[in-house]
């Protein structure tokens, strides 16, 4: 008896001490997630740049022209975003006083809002028929289209798991 009631003190004592979060132990911490958004500001400013050296070659044909600058529209959009989220979750980390449910009412409406419009912009139709661009001669469409389209994808799908910094 003696020997069990230590291990059951400190049983009752670990979970009484675990945080409410606990649950979310994987999910990132505001640093970790503007370093994400920052990560993702950096891919695709790559690849706009691949983006924009494909659309000074010659010889491009008209539908592909139409294609990279729809995406690279894609692009400028989505970074605008990243940004504001970054924005976001830094101010939220930075300040000194307790938000109220309003403030952060209107934090994860903006995160939703976000998130929504970047689900809108990964899924709009393209200028052009992309349904022919597993072919040959549109394996640069076809590479370009689905690096953006996973990015996004990751990226809503970090949103969701960061937002318990808000609760």
């Amino acid at each position: 008896m003696k020997h069990i009631l230590p291990v059951l003190a400190i049983l009752a004592f670990s979970l009484f001490c675990l945080p409410p979060e606990a649950q979310a132990q994987n999910a990132p911490n505001i640093k970790e997630s503007i370093n994400t958004f920052m990560h993702y500001f950096n891919e695709t400013v790559v690849q706009s740049l691949q983006v924009q050296e494909i659309l000074k070659e010659e010889g491009l044909s008209d539908a592909d022209t139409l294609f990279f600058f729809d995406l690279t529209n894609r692009l400028d959009k989505t970074l605008g975003f990243v940004m504001n989220l970054r924005d976001l979750y830094f101010l939220y980390g930075k300040t000194t006083y307790c938000f109220t449910k309003d403030e952060r009412k209107y934090i994860l409406d903006r995160i939703d809002n976000i998130s929504g419009a970047l689900k809108t912009i990964a899924e709009n139709t393209y200028f052009i028929d992309t349904s022919d661009v597993q072919e040959a001669p549109n394996k640069r469409r076809a590479e370009n289209m689905t690096r953006f389209k996973d990015r996004v994808d990751r990226l809503r799908a970090f949103i969701e798991t960061s937002l318990h910094i808000f609760r």
